[in-house]
């Protein structure tokens, strides 16, 4: 029973360790569709790291909406985001029949 417990105990710490992984606390502004010279769509936009060391892994991911259902998806990621640098991220929407009209954020994790 007691090694039951300490099992569990290991198991619960590993698991609020890897939560913690996705709370890193980073801001995300200024998000908004380009066109490119091709005339394809992207998103670009900022994560700034908020906090006093680097950032391993930030990773952005988009819904891709058209009259408010999913088109589409897009993500971005870079590695080692310095202590207060903003990271300016573009993120090409690749839909084949339907142009999305707007976008809804579906992840943003950063790695500590």
């Amino acid at each position: 029973m007691k090694r039951l417990l300490t099992l569990f105990a290991l198991a619960c710490a590993l698991f609020i360790q890897c939560a913690r992984a996705d709370i890193a606390p980073v801001a995300l502004t200024d998000v908004h569709f380009v066109k490119t010279e091709a005339g394809k769509l992207r998103l670009e936009g900022m994560v700034k790291n908020l906090t006093d060391r680097s950032l391993r892994q930030v990773y952005v991911a988009f819904n891709l909406l058209r009259n408010g259902m999913v088109v589409g998806y897009t993500t971005a990621i870079t590695f080692n985001l310095a202590p207060d640098d903003t990271w300016h991220f573009e993120a090409p929407c690749r839909t084949r029949i339907f142009k999305p009209d707007h976008f809804r954020l579906a992840e943003l994790s950063a790695i500590p």
